[in-house]
């Protein structure tokens, strides 16, 4: 059976470990007998077990990864560049950064996501409560008192009342909903198709461009620092990029690298502006390509945790002004007509 690929928090993990080994003198085969030998988890356990026999039988640490069927194209490549021009040690470091920045900005898309359909859980379930709970109590009250409730307050009732007369059929309606949208968000291509929805989203389009530009330019520093020439970097870095348009740039900066160099390609391409094309330009000239991209990435990286939060900050006092906005609406419709209702007694 097809084993899925580890997640980024994994990869971070385990290319500092291999990274820690080698930088002790360790050789990948006895450090891999090393981590196999203290590891309870099953999944990993086998992982590693895979990777030793293969170590074991004399074949290079990147084919012995390979093997295993759960590490990314790029990481394998890159490991195979490092073992080649025997700096295996800075590669791992630097796959290691690079999976870790992965893991903690996508952790902070989620929590972006994840507040706001909470927020919004919330607002429906009370809502719901005060339609098919409250509301009802209000209209015995008008009736008592030889009224109706009118407007819009009426037409609400009248929606509470048909969400509580036909609950189970509602309710059948949103678990398959749920489960629906759960399945698609799980699969593959659910998840592309949400992605690009995000990068025409106005509020999360301009925090999806920083974080695929912190990655592009992080697979660049690793790719340039491990000896590969520009189209080969380019290439591999290119293929980690899922936002449209700046793969769009990317390939447009490719198909210039015949006619000019990478750092004027991908400024021509508006691959980077502003400040960032200054900085890669002057990487250049100082012959630190490598260095400068690698801190274009660190920058859009806390670029992109900046704009996460203040996107948060915005979203929870909305969610929570709609709320109370559409309460009190509700609450004023049926408690102005009752206040004139009384006084007339």
């Amino acid at each position: 059976m097809q084993q899925n690929l580890l997640t980024n928090r994994e990869i971070a993990v385990f290319t500092s470990q291999v990274e820690l080994i080698l930088h002790a003198g360790i050789s990948p085969y006895e450090g891999i007998m090393i981590m196999n030998e203290d590891q309870d988890d099953e999944k990993m356990k086998m992982i590693l077990t895979t990777i030793e026999d293969e170590l074991s039988v004399g074949k290079p640490f990147y084919e012995a990864l390979e093997t295993s069927k759960v590490f990314p194209d790029y990481l394998l490549n890159m490991v195979k560049i490092g073992e080649i021009a025997g700096r295996l040690e800075e590669v791992m470091h630097s796959l290691s950064i690079h999976y870790q920045r992965l893991y903690e900005t996508k952790q902070n898309i989620k929590s972006a996501i994840a507040y706001p359909i909470i927020m919004i859980m919330m607002m429906f379930v009370v809502v719901i409560v005060l339609m098919t709970q409250v509301l009802p109590i209000f209209n015995q009250v008008f009736i008592q008192l030889g009224s109706t409730m009118t407007g819009f307050s009426q037409m609400v009732l009248q929606l509470g009342m048909t969400l509580s007369t036909y609950s189970y059929v509602f309710i059948g309606i949103l678990v398959v909903i749920i489960i629906c949208v759960f399945y698609l968000l799980k699969s593959s291509r659910g998840k592309k198709r949400l992605y690009h929805f995000l990068t025409r989203f106005y509020g999360a389009r301009d925090i999806t461009l920083k974080m695929a530009l912190s990655q592009f330019t992080s697979a660049m520093s690793i790719a340039l620092s491990s000896g590969l020439d520009i189209d080969q970097s380019l290439q591999m870095s290119k293929a980690l990029v899922e936002h449209p348009a700046l793969k769009k740039r990317i390939d447009q900066a490719e198909s210039m690298l015949d006619q000019t160099d990478l750092v004027n390609a991908l400024v021509k391409s508006h691959v980077l502006t502003g400040m960032y094309a200054r900085l890669l330009k002057l990487g250049h000239q100082t012959g630190h390509v490598d260095t400068i991209m690698k801190n274009i990435a660190d920058h859009y990286n806390e670029e992109t945790n900046e704009r996460v939060e203040h996107l948060i900050s915005i979203i929870e006092p909305t969610l929570v002004i709609v709320l109370s906005l559409f309460v009190g609406i509700i609450l004023l419709s049926v408690m102005l007509p009752l206040m004139g209702i009384m006084s007339s007694l």
